[in-house]
């Protein structure tokens, strides 16, 4: 008759018969053939776990490395003194390029920012240095230049319009190159990560898909704005918007939606106005779908000297603009990496910014593959 184990015996299986030698009759067998099978194989058990200890492993320098990066120390009064005046001709420099195009209350108390930090800088070189009488020399001129700047920004007629000529996170690969120019050696892409990376000299801008997720300005020569000025991508006209315009713009020109969806977790929100689409990413426009023809949008490539009437695998994003024209959707996945162009039956696919692949359904794409 079957019996639970006796409480002395710890659950283990006890013989029957008199011998000693483990002959006897097992009531548990199977228990026991599993209990030595475990015992047996501790080199399986730990290779399978090497595959989970590594991709640990990955997260944490991973995390690591980016609270190193995301706590990176202010320079200290050594390096400050010894880099003061190239940071100040790259700052007075900025200041003097946007002087020329501002157009709101915004650009111009930046630009006055920058006239002060410029200013500042210069009176931070050590008489040491072999340029310390014209560092001198400057900080009053760069003063006047402050006061003026000033005086502009408290003009009653200024725009205050967001910003066209600076740029900030959420912006557009395409506004960061306008604005900044060509950076200063070849991007540093990490298309696993939908990551790119530009450096203007010892200064970084990082992206994803596309869009600025952070930046160093370590050499102080970025146009970036301040975290209270609005900015925006230039649409052309002001009855249509683009890609990267903000949600006010949109609403401005499209009128109130018929209805809003939003994702707070996400901080993303999706506008309908009848059977067409508008996605937003921190209140930045990063997608749409005209299927109702009723969107009042304008896509258009910025400026690369380019004149190929083709594009192909490994155009940029920019080159299928400026070749297709305007899509009728865009729609972007940044757990996938992956950004999708309609043009009619027609699509385009890029990663990264980059095209990977396409179907030409409706006979429409200026593509060609050599």
């Amino acid at each position: 008759m079957n019996r639970r184990p006796d409480a002395e015996t710890n659950g283990k299986p006890q013989m029957n018969g008199n011998g000693k030698n483990g002959k006897g009759k097992l009531p548990y067998p199977y228990t026991e053939f599993e209990r030595r099978r475990f015992s047996k194989s501790p080199i399986r058990w730990i290779s399978s776990l090497f595959p989970i200890a590594v991709f640990c492993l990955a997260v944490g320098v991973a995390i690591a490395v980016t609270m190193r990066d995301s706590k990176r120390p202010s320079p200290g009064v050594a390096t400050v003194q010894a880099e003061a005046f190239r940071w100040a001709v790259n700052r007075a420099m900025s200041a003097a390029e946007l002087t020329q195009i501002a157009a709101s209350e915004e650009e111009w108390n930046t630009i006055a920012t920058w006239w002060q930090e410029a200013s500042d800088f210069m009176k931070a070189v050590p008489d040491s240095h072999p340029k310390y009488e014209i560092a001198q020399s400057r900080v009053s001129e760069y003063q006047s230049n402050r006061e003026y700047a000033q005086t502009k920004a408290n003009a009653s007629t200024i725009v205050t319009d967001p910003s066209t000529n600076l740029w900030s996170v959420g912006s557009r690969k395409t506004d960061v190159l306008r604005i900044q120019g060509p950076p200063s050696r070849e991007p540093s892409r990490y298309d696993a990560l939908c990551q790119e990376v530009l450096h203007f000299e010892n200064s970084t801008v990082e992206l994803s898909n596309g869009i600025v997720t952070k930046y160093d300005d370590s050499d102080r020569n970025l146009k970036v704005a301040p975290e209270d000025v609005p900015t925006t991508s230039p649409s052309g006209s002001p009855y249509v918007w683009t890609l990267g315009s903000t949600r006010e713009e949109v609403f401005r020109v499209q009128g109130t939606p018929d209805r809003i969806s939003s994702y707070e977790s996400l901080n993303r929100e999706t506008l309908y106005y009848g059977n067409s689409t508008i996605e937003l990413t921190d209140d930045r426009v990063t997608g749409y779908s005209n299927l109702g023809n009723s969107l009042r949008v304008s896509v258009e490539a910025a400026a690369s000297g380019a004149t190929s009437p083709f594009w192909t695998i490994g155009s940029q994003r920019e080159d299928v603009f400026r070749i297709q024209g305007t899509p009728e959707q865009i729609s972007l996945d940044d757990s996938l990496c992956r950004e999708v162009l309609r043009y009619g039956n027609s699509s385009v696919e890029l990663k990264n910014g980059l095209v990977t692949g396409y179907d030409n359904l409706g006979n429409n794409l200026r593509v060609r593959v050599e």
